[in-house]
């Protein structure tokens, strides 16, 4: 099981590692187009001379510059960060600048505003994942992937688990909350990106003694780097008793 701290500091990792493939220049100060590929984690993204595709457009996929003291430089589209890291790319007309990740007056958040919100929000999609209804799911069959199975935490705090449900394992994940203690929680699901905070579904308020289901539908052609998918467990706002929850997280075929 992997928690979202984990994940996060994972996908850091994923930046660090990013290499580019290509021949530079003899000459130095000269650029060449589209001449170098793309790979992350072996995984090749684009090969050496195609281009990339952003929204039907076909744009040289990386720039290699050779300097004057004959290093060669590498320049990709900002728009990659968006495709393979899940980092919001976004353009400030009156700072005449690229942004990357959500500024303080996005609403990237779509936390319910109910009061009481008590059913999931049936449709909502976020990145490569979609809320539906839990009975859509076929549950008798075998887990490709057990994550949790009737986890119980005690905490004064906060729940968070997260984990990456890649396609090959299945198109649904399920995430089932019980609530044991004395008042209600709030159970939040969403995707974590790499800069700023996590873009959430709408929340669910759960009362004592019930149990709640989501299900998640995820994208067929979803790449491992943007497959996370995060869940927090919280005290519902006015409340002081410590949480008291089973949850089990897992992903069907």
């Amino acid at each position: 099981m992997k928690k979202y701290a984990s994940f996060f500091a994972g996908m850091i990792v994923m930046i660090s590692v990013l290499a580019l493939s290509g021949t530079a220049l003899a000459a130095s100060g000269q650029l060449q187009i589209s001449n170098a590929g793309l790979v992350i984690l072996d995984a090749v993204k684009v090969k050496p001379g195609d281009n990339y595709s952003v929204d039907g457009q076909w744009l040289p996929a990386a720039v290699t510059y050779t300097g004057t003291d004959g290093k060669p430089y590498y320049y990709l589209p900002a728009q990659m960060m968006s495709d393979y890291f899940n980092v919001q790319v976004g353009w400030n007309e009156k700072q005449g600048s690229i942004v990357l990740g959500a500024s303080s007056n996005d609403k990237t958040s779509l936390e319910s505003k109910d009061p009481n919100p008590t059913k999931p929000k049936i449709g909502v999609k976020i990145g490569p994942y979609k809320e539906i209804a839990s009975s859509g799911v076929d549950m008798k069959q075998q887990p490709s992937l057990i994550c949790d199975d009737k986890t119980h935490v005690q905490t004064v705090t906060s729940v968070h688990l997260g984990d990456v449900f890649i396609p090959a394992n299945g198109k649904y994940v399920i995430f089932r909350v019980t609530n044991k203690g004395k008042e209600r929680v709030t159970c939040l699901a969403g995707q974590p990106v790499m800069l700023g905070e996590p873009t959430y579904f709408p929340a669910v308020d759960l009362e004592p003694g019930r149990t709640l289901t989501r299900a998640f539908e995820l994208d067929s052609n979803t790449s491992e780097e943007n497959a996370g998918l995060l869940f927090d467990i919280r005290g519902a706002a006015g409340t002081s008793e410590p949480i008291d929850v089973e949850y089990s997280l897992m992903q069907f075929k």
